[in-house]
Parts: structure tokens; C-alpha cells; sequence
């Protein structure tokens, strides 16, 4: 039986019920990553029409995926509940293991009805109609409960789902009955159980600290709003009033005030800090002093108290007998279904699932399934040597265990030390097997992080694991990582062409144009006649400046290939940055109150100049478009036309690919650029924003808000994107004035504090950085917010310190600190913090320090002056405080 069903077989229902609320969107995604394709079957048996054969009894695939999706929809659920997403399961390698796992346990559920079903039979085992109809209209009315909703919003929701109440009624009755059957086998199968008194005491003996009982008081509390009540109510106890009656009268809490505030018996960890130490610390009957929560003001009392203990078998003998009998039952269960599953006639349509349960039941059996279906093609499913390396790893670990526990002997014998270095042998063997099918699977599979640590945990000089971990790292967007990785490559073998391509890939989007050059003319080195890594550094060479040198590599690149399309279109971009330089010097001149007639000369030749230049990049981009080009090439033939001054042709390429592709955040830009030439600033801007709000590149984000700074001085969302864009890409210089620019137009942006005060730091400018942080504060609306300056202060205080005392400023934050900490009801951190400051000068703010102490002595020891008047004097009498 799946060991998914065997924990969860309680919840089976609410597997149901999910399936309906989200089973439409689960079904979707599991199908498209691939959960329901069917595999390949060895040639003879293509005419095979079910999905499994159980003693002559057959299941269609659909069975097979409406249980996937039942189990899949109950991991989904788990998931959510932690906050994660449970499409993670589906991703990479270790996603097509998922999926495996997911249609074996389908399979394994749907062969143990089949048995069960046919064990009835033989049997004579039925569920009454009437059993039936009870247990279902338990668990309807629990659904409808649970969810806070009528028969009427159910049938509303399914009708979203595209479901009907009936089919749902359906489904749900169906699981009951299979529920009741499978209780009515496990009954019969396991008979009556009747424990003797030495097997209880065994299985007591064996599980004894199951039944060890913690620490627990019973307690009453009344909650009121401040410290004044508070103290008006002990004085009332203290004078013989009700503790409940008073309960009734002031307390705040509603689920407690009518009982008597009683709060039932509760272990440490269930209460918040403050409340639960003063409960634990009185005596039974004793009332404490007012304790401070984030709730109130609380008056405790202690009723009931039990102490840590181990009991003995008759004061938890109902529950032992309850345990042995669960576990007696699964046991009995477990052998028979063994039994009858090995004696059954068994057929699984799916090799690769056959093989995994076969795994599951023996280790070795299922590797050697995996390894026939290997070598004999049985399947084409490219993830089956990761499956087998997955085995092999398995075994590993499974060795390393055995001999982790031969080592952690004290005296081992010559036997024990020879098994460990045969453990450490086998180990050894397995992991090279797991390698070399993991690297076999490299080939044909898309890499995902995990998989790519497995390998490199095996190996860590793995170049080609490294080199992928560092492609997802570049596309992720993580360039450090990304470099590190292709650095390490490049560093264990020069010759490793791809790694300086990467490199220089991921230099190119940090604008690092001369490590870019670097890494593309290494990898020419290695590969003279690559024409896609000349043209890379063709563009690189754009990027410098180096024109000449772009033409001499478009030359190289004709010379081996006349008819490439791409250097055409790199000599578009050449005589597109001649035209811009052009234009520059053109409009430089012009700007000149007065010209000499060479300078004349100068601007009529440029004129000319620009006129041919315009008209070779059109003509080439032009070809370019002819030969099927994208739309960036009419992104580039809108720039040739704008630098020329041909407005309406830019306007009409940047129009067309807005048309083409709604998303092109470049086409905006160009857009904005024509408008801005026509004198148009209010279009401008709107296609400026819109192309920053498009764009994923952070090259094309700065030029644009640069461009919209520029436009409207005064834009303050513009300039604060900006600023977090330079911090996102640790440019620090380029970050401090935007976030200084935004303190000045609005000072109650807090935000920009914390930026400005993140760079300073990253730049060990630790004074600035705190004097911003203060001039903030004041703009702080919550405590949160407070709290998060004081943080802040006290991070770049102690980065200023070093090694040394605390500054002024990181004190005073820390003082501060412990006040909020105090109104939280966190005592013992405000302790902490106030604890600091005396370490470093005792004299420092030392009557508000003694002030807060005084509180958190109050919150830590409510009953600590009762302590202090019953204190015992050094000749042994006890003293009484006058």
C-alpha cells in the first residue's frame, strides 16, 4: 500500500473535496509538465488498452490519473499552507522523480482497492446502504461546516469550476464507501485483538518516553487594558474578592471572562514568553502581580499544577492498549497484504512506475527493472538514468549509515573494522555509479540547481556542472554567482570556450565592456573562425568606440561567410555609430555662436556624411528585415532614421512594432524620442514611463528614467526607482544623489532613508549613513516603522565601532530599542539591549536605563518583592521588610 495512503488514510475525503475546489487548475499544470503522458511500452505491447491489471480486472488510464490528481491536489494543499508553492515539485530533475512517485502512489492506491474489493468478495463482506448514507451525510455536513457556507454557495462554486453538486456528492459518497470497505477488510483481516499484560508492558517498556508527561499548569487569568485596572483588581483579590466573579466584571478576554478566565491546563511554549514564565513561577492558589503582554495587563492565578514525569502502565494503560491495538492491526494488515499482493496476478502498463514500486518493495529488484528498461530501450523517458543515479544514491546513503554506526563503537572488533572499510568501498562504488548516471542523463535533460548540486556534492571539480549552475545563475539574474562559477571553470581549464562566451555574455549586461572584450577575445583564441563570438565582440567593440575594429571582424566574419545575415546587420550597427558620432559633432558645431568657415566646411561634410551613413544602415538593416528579421531590427532601422532626423519614418517603425508586440518597452522609447524632437513633452513622458514600467533591462530602466529626470526635475517616483536600480546593482555613487534628491522634494518618504543610508554604509561611510537614518525618524508613523530606524542605527553604529565601544548613537538606538521591546511585552530582549549600553558607559542615560529595568523586572519576576521580604538574614532568621 502506499505509504501515502497509510498516513493520510483518515483525510482521504478532503482529498476529494480539494480535488473539486482546485482540481481543474492542478489538472491543467500537471498535464502540461507531463504527469499524464503515458510512456512508451516495448514493441509487442502497444496493443495494451488499460493502464493496470489486477487478477483479470482491468483500470483505464483516466482511473489512473483522477487518483494522481486526488493525491497531487492533497500536496498542494500542504504546500499552501506553509507558504510555498507546490509547482516547485513539478520543476527540474527532481520534478520527474515527483511525477514518478506521484503516478506510483496513484497506482499503489488504486491496486489496493482492486484487492480489497476482490477480498470482500471472497469475504462476503458488504457495507450496508444505510452505514453508507449515515457516514456520507456526516462528512457533507462537515464540509458545508468546515467552510462556513450553505448547500447554495456550494453549488454556486462548483458551477465556477465547471462541476456539478451532484458529481461532487458523488465522488464524496464513493470515498466513503471505499473508506468503510477498506475498515470492514482491515477488521476482518486483523480479527479480534486481545493484548496480554507482558505484551503491553513490552510494547510500554519499548515506547516509554511516548508517555512521558511535561511540565503543566492550570490556570486563570484576567486581561484588562492598563497597568492602573490591573493593580485596582490584585488589591480586590488581595482582599478576599472572587477571582471568578471579578473574571466576569473586568476581564477583556470574551472566551475566558465567563468561566472564570480559566485557561485549562497548558505546557511551556503554548503562551507568549512573559505570561507563561510569571504562570509557571506561582504556587498553586498564589495571585500573581500584573503581567504586560502585547494583549494587556494580565492577573494570574495558578489552580492545578502537574509536574514533569514518566507515569507507569495502569495511569496510561487505555492508551497503551489503544497504541498496541492500532499497531497490531497495521502489522497484521500489513503481512496479509503482502501475502495476497504476492500472490496476485499483477500488470502495470507503465515500465518506469512498475519499476519504481518495485524499488519501493525491494531496493535491488527495482534497480535492476530500471537497468533492463535502460539497456533494452524499453521507454523513452530521458530522466531514467537520473532515476537509476537516484537509486545508486540511495544506496549510499543507506551504506553510510550502517557504517556510521560500526564507527561510533568504542571498542570495535577486527570484524567491525574490516565491514567498515567494506562499507567504505561499497560507498564509494555507489557514488561513482550515481555520478556517472546523473552526467548520463546531463546530456539529455534540462539542468535544474538541485540536480546540479547533486552532481557537483559527487564531484565538486565537475566543470560541466558548474558551468550550467552558472547559466541558471546568469539567467536568473544572480551575475555574481554567475561569474564565479564560469571564473572557477576558466580557472581549472583555459580552454573551456563556452565559460569565456558566458563570461562575456553576463559582462555585457553589467555594461563591463572591457572584461566583455577579454572574455570574447579569449574564446577566439580557442575558436579563430567562430562567427558568432566575432560578432559578440564586434558589438563589444560598438560599445568602445573601436569602430575600426568592428569593421575589420565584420570583414573577417565575410571572408568566411559572404552570405551572413548577421554581419550584414553588424554593418548596420557600425554605420549606425558612425552616424551617431556624426550627429554628435555635427550638433556640437552648431551649437557655437560663431562659426569659421572651416568649421563651416566641417559641419557641410558631416551633413554628407550623415546622409550616406543613414542610408547604409537602412539598406542594411533593411536586407536584414528581408531575410526574416525580428523586430528588433526595426527597433534599430526606427533609431537610424531618428539619429538622421526623419521623424515621421522613426515614428513609423517604433508605431509598427507596438503593434507587432504591445511589450517592447525599446519601441516606447523610440516613441518618446520622436515626440520629444517634435517638442511634444507630455507624449514624451507617458512613452518614457511606459517603457520603464515594460522593461526588464536594467540599461534600458536607467536610460529612461534618467530621460524622464531630466524631462520633469521634479518627478520623485521616477527618481526613487532610479536610486533602488543602482542599489539593486550595487552602484552606490549612482544611487546616493537620486535617494538625496527625493529627501529633499519629500522628506516624509522613509523608504529613501534606509537607500541612502544601505549605500553609504556599502561605501564604509558609517557617519553619514546614521545621520540620515536620524533624520528620518521623525517621519516614522507606527512602532514597526520606528523600530526599523533603531535597527538601522544600531547596524551602522556597530559597523563604525569595529572592534570598539558603541557610539553615542547606536546607545541611544538601543535605549529606544528596549522601550518598544518593553511595550511588546519582550522584556527579556529589552534586558538584553539595556544590558549593552551598561557595558559600555553605566553612566550613560542611567535614570531612564534604571526606569526600564525596573519594568522588565516587573514583566520577568512579578513575585519578586515578596521574594525580597521573606529574605533570610545572615544569622538564619528569616527578616521581615518593615
Amino acid at each position: 500500500m502506499s505509504r501515502f495512503f497509510i498516513h493520510h488514510r483518515k483525510t482521504i475525503i478532503w482529498v476529494v473535496v480539494i480535488s473539486f475546489f482546485v482540481g481543474s487548475v492542478v489538472l491543467v499544470g500537471l498535464n502540461q509538465a507531463g504527469v499524464f503522458n503515458r510512456p512508451q511500452r516495448a514493441v509487442g505491447d502497444l496493443d495494451v488498452t488499460y493502464a493496470i491489471r489486477v487478477n483479470e480486472e482491468e483500470i483505464d488510464v483516466a482511473s489512473l490519473d483522477a487518483m494522481a490528481n486526488r493525491i497531487f491536489n492533497q500536496y498542494q494543499t500542504l504546500y499552501q499552507q506553509m507558504g510555498q508553492d507546490p509547482q516547485t515539485l513539478l520543476e527540474g530533475a527532481s520534478g520527474a522523480l515527483f511525477r514518478l512517485r506521484l503516478q506510483a502512489d496513484a497506482a499503489n492506491e488504486v491496486i489496493r482497492r482492486i484487492l480489497y474489493d476482490q477480498e470482500a468478495s471472497k469475504r462476503g463482506i458488504q457495507i450496508p446502504s444505510a452505514a453508507i448514507d449515515a457516514q456520507f451525510a456526516t462528512e457533507y455536513a462537515n464540509v458545508l461546516q468546515t467552510n462556513g457556507i450553505t448547500e447554495e454557495q456550494l453549488v454556486a462554486f462548483l458551477a465556477q469550476q465547471g462541476n456539478t453538486l451532484a458529481a461532487f456528492q458523488a465522488a464524496i459518497r464513493s470515498e466513503v464507501e471505499a473508506n468503510l470497505m477498506s475498515e470492514a477488510i482491515r477488521e476482518s483481516v486483523a480479527g479480534p485483538i486481545q493484548p496480554s499484560e507482558e505484551e503491553l508492558f513490552a510494547y510500554f517498556e519499548k515506547n516509554i518516553r511516548t508517555y512521558d508527561v511535561a511540565e503543566q499548569v492550570r490556570a486563570s487569568h484576567i486581561l484588562v487594558a492598563n497597568l492602573e485596572t490591573a493593580l485596582e483588581v490584585r488589591d480586590l483579590l488581595n482582599e478576599g474578592a472572587n477571582f471568578a466573579e471579578l473574571a466576569s466584571i473586568y476581564s477583556t478576554d470574551e472566551g475566558t471572562k465567563e468561566n472564570g478566565g480559566d485557561l485549562d491546563w497548558f505546557g511551556r511554549g503554548q503562551m507568549v514568553e512573559p505570561f507563561e514564565e510569571a504562570a509557571f513561577a506561582l504556587s498553586i492558589g498564589e495571585i500573581g502581580d500584573p503581567v504586560e503582554t502585547q494583549f494587556g495587563y494580565h492577573i494570574i492565578t495558578v489552580t492545578d499544577r502537574k509536574e514533569d514525569h514518566t507515569p507507569t502502565l495502569d495511569e496510561v494503560r487505555d492508551q497503551v492498549v489503544t497504541d498496541f491495538t492500532a499497531e497490531e492491526i497495521d502489522r497484521r494488515v500489513t503481512d496479509w497484504y503482502i501475502t495476497v499482493y504476492d500472490e496476485s496476478e499483477i500488470d502495470i502498463a507503465f515500465p518506469t512506475i512498475n519499476a519504481y514500486i518495485l524499488q519501493g518493495r525491494d531496493l535491488d529488484v527495482g534497480l535492476a527493472e530500471f537497468l533492463r528498461l535502460l539497456d533494452e530501450s524499453d521507454v523513452s523517458d530521458p530522466y531514467l538514468p537520473y532515476y537509476i543515479g537516484r537509486v545508486y544514491e540511495t544506496k549510499a546513503t543507506e551504506t553510510f549509515g550502517e557504517r556510521e554506526i560500526l564507527e561510533a563503537l568504542e571498542t570495535p572488533t577486527e570484524e567491525d573494522l574490516a565491514r567498515i572499510e567494506a562499507l567504505k568501498a561499497e560507498e564509494e562504488g555507489y557514488e561513482e555509479e550515481a555520478l556517472a548516471f546523473f552526467l548520463d542523463a546531463l546530456e539529455s535533460v534540462d539542468a535544474d540547481e538541485a540536480f546540479l548540486n547533486r552532481i557537483l556534492r559527487l564531484n565538486p571539480d565537475s566543470l560541466t556542472a558548474t558551468f550550467l549552475l552558472g547559466k541558471l545563475f546568469l539567467d536568473r539574474g544572480e551575475y555574481v554567482g554567475a561569474e564565479v562559477r564560469f571564473s572557477d571553470v576558466l580557472e581549472k581549464d583555459p580552454t573551456y570556450v563556452a565559460a569565456y562566451i558566458a563570461s562575456g555574455d553576463l559582462a555585457v549586461r553589467t555594461e563591463n565592456y572591457a572584461l566583455a572584450r577579454s572574455r570574447y577575445e579569449d574564446a577566439l583564441e580557442q575558436r579563430p573562425n567562430d562567427s558568432s563570438v566575432m560578432l559578440k565582440l564586434a558589438n563589444v567593440y560598438l560599445e568602445l568606440d573601436s569602430v575600426e575594429e568592428a569593421q575589420e571582424l565584420i570583414d573577417a566574419i565575410y571572408a568566411i561567410d559572404p552570405a551572413n545575415i548577421k554581419a550584414v546587420i553588424a554593418e548596420g550597427d557600425v554605420a549606425r555609430a558612425q552616424l551617431a558620432s556624426a550627429v554628435e559633432e555635427r550638433d556640437r558645431l552648431r551649437e557655437q555662436e560663431a562659426l569659421t568657415p572651416e568649421e563651416e566646411a566641417t559641419i557641410a561634410t558631416l551633413e554628407e556624411s550623415i546622409i550616406e551613413l543613414h542610408a547604409v544602415s537602412v539598406d542594411r538593416y533593411e536586407r536584414g528585415l528581408r531575410r526574416g528579421g525580428s523586430l528588433d531590427l526595426n527597433i534599430k532601422l526606427g533609431k537610424a532614421h531618428l539619429l538622421a532626423g526623419n521623424l515621421a519614418d522613426a515614428e513609423e517603425e517604433f508605431e509598427s512594432v507596438i503593434i507587432r508586440s504591445p511589450y517592447t518597452a525599446e519601441a516606447y522609447e523610440g516613441l518618446g524620442k520622436v515626440l520629444l524632437g517634435r517638442g511634444e513633452i507630455a507624449d514624451a513622458i507617458e512613452n518614457f514611463l511606459t517603457a520603464f514600467e515594460r522593461s526588464f533591462d536594467t540599461t534600458l530602466k536607467e536610460r529612461v528614467a534618467k530621460q524622464l529626470i531630466e524631462l520633469d526635475p521634479a518627478d520623485i517616483g521616477t527618481r526613487l526607482r532610479l536610486a533602488d536600480l543602482y542599489s539593486e546593482q550595487y552602484k552606490w555613487s549612482a544611487a546616493i544623489p537620486q535617494y538625496a534628491a527625493v529627501i529633499n522634494l519629500d522628506p516624509r518618504l522613509i523608504e529613501s532613508y534606509f537607500g541612502i543610508a544601505t549605500a553609504y554604509q556599502w561605501r564604509r561611510e558609517y557617519a553619514p549613513a546614521i545621520e540620515y537614518l536620524q533624520r528620518g525618524l521623525p517621519y516614522a508613523q507606527s512602532d514597526a516603522s520606528a523600530r526599523q530606524f533603531f535597527d538601522a542605527i544600531v547596524l551602522a553604529a556597530r559597523l563604525q565601532a569595529g572592534e570598539g565601544p558603541l557610539p553615542t548613537a547606536g546607545l541611544d538606538a538601543l535605549i529606544e530599542l528596549a522601550a518598544l521591546d518593553l511595550s511588546a511585552g519582550d522584556a527579556e530582549t529589552a534586558v538584553e539591549r539595556l544590558d549593552e549600553v551598561r557595558a559600555v558607559d553605566d553612566s550613560y542615560r542611567a535614570d531612564e536605563v534604571s526606569e526600564l529595568l525596573d519594568r522588565a523586572s516587573i514583566q520577568l519576576a512579578p513575585d519578586l518583592g515578596e521574594e525580597i521580604e521573606g529574605e533570610t538574614s545572615p544569622d538564619g532568621e528569616t527578616s521581615e521588610t518593615p
